[in-house]
């Protein structure tokens, strides 16, 4: 009877053991890089600079990180980003997109649409695990460089406000690893990017909603990233500081397979 039962138990640790391997990863390391991969211009003369972390466009001698310099542009910086993030933990700072606003002749092309690309990789700390597929994706933007004249078609607090759209359905994705489904939120932390009104949407080229920004003449704007990793799905909405966006590569994250190599 003995040996009876312990051959069950035996058993039944066996039956057990893949489920009480598996741990929930409760920190990992994150790359977040952001680039240009794609532009277009319109008619017109001056110069255009590009590159995967800033496109320019203007005069041809002129300054785009000056104010009233005569070009204007579109910069990343802070990427790669790189760091720890906790699951269901404080967000995690990524990259940095900064639109350069200043007036420039109506006759220099400039920037009508451009192609973001975000790319994460992930690699659990606790427990430690083998990285996750390197994960890629593009986000269109719309791009309006506006004649500075009055009346503007939109709401604007300049003669007129250039527009920066950025087109994406996903505030949030998901994906499973080693048994656990893992939820991810990205946010833009410094109140830049927020829905725009209908007449602006349209101004862009896009039937609203959409969700971007606008720069007045001389200024510029910086849009800061992050995003959380949850175990629970997680709703943001707009408010002042803190707006859920899009997934900027992350929303890839949508049945990520893990690499061939196990957690033990």
């Amino acid at each position: 009877m003995k040996k009876i039962l312990k051959g069950a138990i035996a058993g039944v640790a066996l039956l057990l053991a893949p489920f009480t391997q598996a741990a929930m990863v409760t920190q990992w390391d994150y790359s977040v890089t952001l680039a240009w991969a794609g532009w277009n211009f319109g008619a017109g003369s001056g110069t255009q600079a590009t590159g995967p972390s800033l496109l320019t466009w203007g005069d041809p001698s002129g300054n785009h990180a000056v104010a009233g310099g005569g070009r204007s542009g579109l910069g990343i910086t802070e990427s790669p980003a790189n760091g720890i993030v906790n699951t269901n933990g404080p967000f995690a700072l990524t990259n940095i997109i900064t639109h350069y606003n200043n007036p420039i002749s109506s006759s220099y092309a400039t920037l009508t649409s451009a192609s973001l690309q975000s790319t994460l990789l992930l690699t659990p700390l606790n427990p430690a695990g083998s990285a996750l597929d390197l994960l890629v994706a593009n986000f269109n933007i719309n791009f309006i460089e506006t004649p500075n004249q009055s009346p503007c078609p939109f709401p604007s607090l300049s003669v007129c406000d250039d527009i920066f759209v950025i087109s994406t359905d996903a505030l949030n994705a998901s994906f499973d690893y080693n048994g656990f489904t893992y939820f991810i939120s990205i946010i833009e932390t410094s109140g830049s990017l927020n829905p725009m009104d209908a007449a602006t949407c349209a101004q862009a080229g896009i039937v609203g909603p959409c969700l971007g920004f606008k720069t007045q003449e001389n200024q510029f704007t910086d849009a800061q990233f992050a995003f959380l990793i949850t175990t629970e799905p997680v709703t943001i909405v707009a408010a002042p500081g803190v707006l859920a966006l899009m997934g900027l590569g992350l929303m890839a994250l949508v049945g990520v397979r893990r690499r061939k190599q196990l957690v033990a």
